[in-house]
C-alpha cells in the first residue's frame, strides 16, 4: 500500500472516530462474510458502523482523539464498531453477535465518552435502555417535583377561592336577615 493510500484511509478513520460518540474493539477468527454482512446490517439498523482495520493505521488515526485509550486494543484481527448515537443499541447488537458465532468473534474493549470499558464493561453497556428511554426517564424524573409542586400550590389556591367564596356565602346569608 503506498504512502497516499495510507493517509487516505487514516483520514477516513479520523472522521469516523470524530463522527462516534464510541467506539468499540472486536476480534475476529473464523467468521465467515455471510455471518459479517448479517452483523452490519443489524449494526446500520443501530446506527453502528463495523470496518475492519489495519492496527497500525488505526494507531495512527486515534492520536490526539478522545479515543487514545484503544491503543492497547489495536493488535490481532481487529474491527471497530463505531457508535455514532445510540451506544447501548449498538454494544447489544455486537453482544449477541458474540454470543451467535460462539467464541469466533469476541469484544476487546471500548471507548464510550472518552472512558476505556474492557470486554464486561461493554456488556454492561449492552444491558442499558435505548437512549431515548434514558431520556425519557430523565424528563419524568426531572418533571415529576414540578408537577408535585404545582399540585401543591393548586391545592392551596383551591382552598383560599373556597374560604373566599365560604366568607362570601356566610356574608350574603346574614346580610338579608339585617
Amino acid at each position: 500500500m503506498i504512502k497516499s493510500e495510507k493517509q487516505a484511509i487514516i483520514e477516513r478513520l479520523q472522521e469516523r472516530f470524530q463522527d462516534s460518540a464510541a467506539a468499540i474493539c472486536v476480534e475476529f477468527r473464523g467468521v465467515n462474510v455471510e455471518k459479517v454482512t448479517r452483523f452490519r446490517r443489524e449494526l446500520q439498523q443501530s446506527a453502528g458502523e463495523y470496518q475492519v482495520v489495519k492496527n497500525t493505521l488505526a494507531k495512527r488515526a486515534i492520536r490526539a482523539t478522545r479515543f487514545q485509550a484503544l491503543d492497547p486494543l489495536l493488535s490481532g484481527p481487529t474491527g471497530i464498531v463505531f457508535c455514532p448515537t445510540d451506544v447501548a443499541a449498538a454494544a447489544k447488537v455486537v453482544t449477541k453477535f458474540v454470543e451467535d458465532t460462539n467464541g469466533a468473534f469476541a469484544i476487546k474493549g471500548g471507548v464510550v465518552d472518552g472512558a476505556l470499558f474492557d470486554a464486561k464493561g461493554i456488556q454492561q453497556v449492552a444491558t442499558l435502555p435505548p437512549r431515548q428511554e434514558l431520556l425519557a426517564r430523565l424528563v419524568a424524573g426531572l418533571q415529576s417535583p414540578i408537577s408535585g409542586l404545582v399540585g401543591a400550590l393548586q391545592g392551596v389556591i383551591r382552598e383560599y377561592v373556597f374560604t373566599l367564596q365560604a366568607v362570601a356565602d356566610q356574608r350574603a346569608n346574614a346580610a338579608p336577615s339585617e
